[in-house]
């Protein structure tokens, strides 16, 4: 890789500085890592015609930074709660190549669409439709489903519904006061003494062009059919909790998806995801979502296991940095 690359990190900072050293956060130890092979990163909100102002993660400290030259930006800005401050920031790319680009994020944030798109390449995903008119006969059909807002995200809005349940044609979803079209998908039959059984996979492009596939982190509940870290479920390592059959099927099923991801043009700058999968009574894993905004899995992990997985987090947060930062020397 060709040193001296500068990459930028849309994150809110409204002009403050983080309030704790770069050191005590694995996204701080990340940057700070990759200072030293030539990888200089800047995090904030602010771009004017490709150059971003905000601050560098130094030894101890931040470092404002003004009018940085980029050759690169990473998004993670919550943009569905900033849209205003995003559409500016979008804006003022003066055509710096983003990692996880408007194209993908948005394909992502459409259940629907994602769905439609992934099913038509292969991949088999629970039924689901958007015929508000047609909910009650997919819903007598399946027996069971989830109502969930189109555009949603952290399990917000929800539910799982059965026949003779009330099935609004829209729900609130992640921004407050702002309802979504409703859309119905065939529920999964759980593992016996299980509400619900989910898996999040955390997968990334890596410098050298290939996939990197995270662990497998579960999310269970016993009572709750929305297995929700937001919503109190029980977050476990997949190798501590599932078998080598059950490890080995969700590794297959995220491959497979990899591989369609490659032929999507919405794709061709996304460099992560968090792939949602729901096991079925036989611990068959059906894929359920995909989602432009990782985040948190690799932090329970560490939090857990610090010895185990602290710098498995910390690489996870450096490595779509590192291959935003090769893309003009593959090119």
């Amino acid at each position: 890789m060709n040193p001296h690359r500068t990459v930028g990190i849309l994150v809110p900072t409204d002009g403050d500085a983080p309030l704790v050293p770069p050191e005590a956060r694995p996204i701080g130890r990340a940057a700070l890592r990759l200072a030293g092979v030539g990888i200089d990163v800047i995090f904030g909100d602010t771009l004017k015609l490709g150059r971003m102002t905000g601050f560098r993660a130094v030894p101890r400290g931040w470092k404002p930074a003004s009018g940085v030259a980029l050759d690169g930006v990473h998004d993670r800005y919550p943009s569905q709660l900033r849209a205003a401050q995003y559409k500016n920031i979008q804006d003022e790319l003066n055509g710096l190549p983003m990692g996880n680009a408007l194209p993908f994020t948005m394909l992502a944030r459409d259940k629907l669409a994602t769905q439609e798109k992934l099913v038509a390449l292969g991949i088999p995903m629970p039924e689901v439709t958007d015929d508000v008119e047609a909910f009650h006969h997919h819903l007598a059909r399946w027996g069971s489903a989830f109502l969930k807002p189109r555009f949603g995200a952290l399990g917000i809005g929800v539910s799982r519904v059965a026949p003779g349940d009330a099935m609004p044609a829209t729900i609130e979803g992640v921004v407050p006061g702002h309802p979504e079209p409703s859309i119905l998908q065939a529920a999964v039959s759980a593992p016996k003494g299980w509400a619900s059984r989910t898996v999040r996979v955390l997968i990334q492009r890596t410098p050298e062009g290939g996939w990197f596939q995270g662990i497998p982190v579960v999310r269970q509940s016993r009572e709750d059919p929305v297995a929700n870290a937001a919503r109190g479920a029980e977050v476990a390592p997949g190798p501590k909790v599932l078998d080598r059959r059950c490890l080995d099927r969700i590794a297959d099923c995220v491959h497979g998806l990899c591989e369609v991801l490659d032929q999507l043009e919405e794709s061709r700058h996304m460099v992560e995801a968090g792939v949602d999968l729901v096991l079925d009574q036989n611990h068959h894993p059906w894929l359920i979502e995909v989602n432009s905004r990782p985040r948190g899995r690799m932090e329970v992990l560490a939090a857990h296991s610090p010895s185990t997985y602290e710098d498995a987090h910390i690489d996870a947060c450096a490595r779509p940095i590192a291959v935003i930062a090769g893309w003009k020397t593959r090119d």
